[in-house]
């Protein structure tokens, strides 16, 4: 326990004196730290070329390359970006991350219906904390994360994710929390990232998503349906390095179909992902699993 005291300590110390940099002496620190990670540790290089080849197959193999290195600079810009919010001022934070219309969400204060606004690993997801600044505080803000094996990296990454006063929920407690939020009246603005893999342990459903078979995580709409929950997808994309634009859009479900928020939300990350594919997070490996 001590040592990971000393060890959180020594992180944060580390990242917050990173922090105060201004963007482009970090985009630059980025920028010296790509061919490192592409070239030299060459992190997950094998999962992202397969899952790239996979997604895209009408592409050239020089097309592949080109997305995939375009896609481990833009990771290390998401990196150094993530440690930014450590050091950012509210007026910054809006400036690089806008939200092109949260009045789409402020017609729905005081209906007492939970907001639930799905996401994915697309451009700087991190940042979408910062909704906080764009809507009313009679919105409880929230988001549910698995918590890290690392106890150090959890407790640093749930700080970071706090700092514009938006509360972590851990998957395992998500639904106590939000089931008792409700019933005490408050209103939540919950964030959901449902691009994963889902738990082995489960028996998921199955669609077809980015030319592959694939699993989804269906939990989350479950719940919001018991709820009552408004359903919306948050569309993310890069304007320049650095700039991130967030529209919303209401989620129209697959007609007649048991998960039909959660195909349409899949549906519509896809075209996100094709029109900016070097922005999502390509290592993770996302289809290990097949189906039975």
């Amino acid at each position: 326990m001590k040592l990971d005291k000393i060890k959180y300590a020594l992180l944060w110390v580390t990242i917050k004196s990173l922090a105060i940099w201004p963007y482009w002496v970090l985009h630059t620190l980025s920028s010296l730290l790509y061919p490192i990670v592409y070239y030299v540790v060459k992190y997950r290089r094998a999962v992202t070329r397969k899952n790239l080849v996979n997604a895209f197959p009408e592409k050239s193999e020089q097309e592949i390359v080109k997305i995939e290195k375009q896609f481990y600079r833009h990771f290390c810009d998401y990196l150094v970006e993530t440690i930014k919010l450590m050091h950012i001022s509210d007026e910054q934070m809006k400036r690089h991350l806008r939200f092109t219309n949260p009045e789409l969400i402020e017609a729905l204060r005081g209906d007492g219906r939970p907001i639930f606004l799905y996401l994915g690993h697309h451009c700087n997801w991190e940042y979408v904390i910062s909704i906080t600044l764009w809507s009313h505080p009679d919105f409880v803000a929230c988001q549910i994360y698995h918590p890290l094996k690392d106890k150090v990296m959890d407790r640093l990454m749930y700080r970071l994710r706090s700092r514009f006063h938006s509360v972590g929920i851990p998957q395992k407690q998500s639904l106590r929390y939000i089931v008792s939020s409700v019933r005490e009246g408050k209103q939540l603005l919950l964030g959901l990232i449902a691009d994963q893999r889902p738990p082995w342990r489960s028996e998921p459903e199955w669609m077809e998503f980015m030319n592959q078979d694939t699993p989804i995580i269906t939990g989350g709409e479950g719940m919001g349906r018991k709820l009552n929950a408004h359903f919306f997808y948050g569309s993310m994309k890069c304007v320049k390095r650095g700039y991130y634009e967030l529209t919303i859009h209401p989620i129209i479900p697959v007609e007649g179909d048991e998960y039909g928020y959660s195909k349409s939300y899949m549906h519509m990350l896809e075209e996100d992902i094709k029109t900016q594919p070097h922005m999502w997070l390509w290592t993770h490996n996302r289809w290990s699993r097949k189906r039975k």
